[in-house]
This record gives structure tokens, sequence and C-alpha cells, in this order.
């Protein structure tokens, strides 16, 4: 099944909720709390967040696997943080591809990968596992 198109902002919100239901399911024992503040557009950074060198090599592997798109460095950042914290928890690997399967799939539609669903999600965790857990 196909991602209809949709803005990039409506994009990240699906991600961000992939990965707080990713953070609830994990067996955490700590939430943070988040509320939403409004911010004024001037005070809002321009800039992306430096990439380390683990989160390049990361963001680069996925890239060459044609499983990145145009994803804020902040957001996958997070799925991968949220991802191997769940390959640190044992939990079951299907609930770790569901984790990943939006994310993936819309990277591996957004850069014509040929790459099915699940397929785009095991690779996904898998280079997410050896390139950054």
């Amino acid at each position: 099944m196909g991602l209809l198109p949709i803005g990039a902002a409506a994009r990240v919100g699906l991600v961000a909720a992939a990965v707080l239901t990713a953070a609830a399911c994990s067996g955490s024992t700590t939430v943070d709390r988040v509320e939403a503040v409004e911010t004024p557009a001037s005070t809002v950074p321009a800039d992306p967040p430096v990439l380390d060198a683990r989160a390049t090599r990361l963001k680069n592997t996925l890239a060459d696997a044609g499983l990145v798109a145009d994803i804020p460095d902040e957001t996958l950042l997070a799925v991968a943080r949220g991802l191997c914290d769940q390959l640190a928890a044992g939990v079951p690997e299907e609930r770790i591809l569901e984790t990943a399967r939006p994310l993936a799939s819309y990277a591996a539609e957004a850069t014509h990968t040929a790459v099915p669903d699940d397929d785009a999600a095991r690779h996904y965790v898998e280079i997410t596992r050896d390139t950054y857990c």
C-alpha cells in the first residue's frame, strides 16, 4: 500500500506521532510530558542541528539504500534513538518494524526506491542498528 502525497509538515507530524507511540510502547517507565508552546517564528533557529559522526554515518547509509527523503535531521535522530531503545529493551521484531514502517515506506516511495514496505522497514531497522545503536 503506497502513501498519499502529503505536505512536509504533515509528514513530520506523522513521524513524530510514530516516535511518541514507539517510546510509549517500548516499556519505558518514565515518560516526560511535553506541552505545546507557541513560539514566534523569529526565535526559531534557522539551521538544523549538527549531526555527529555516528548520526551522519546513519543518514548517509540510509541515503545510499534509498531510505532518506526530506525528513528533518531531528526527526531522523528521534526515530533512530527510539529504534535503538526498542532494540535494547528486547521489543519483539514485529513491533519494532511497525515503528519503522511508516517512515521507511515514505522514504522509499519519495526516493523512488523499489522496495516493498516490509523490506524497507527491515532495512531501516538493520541500518539503524548497525550504524547508530
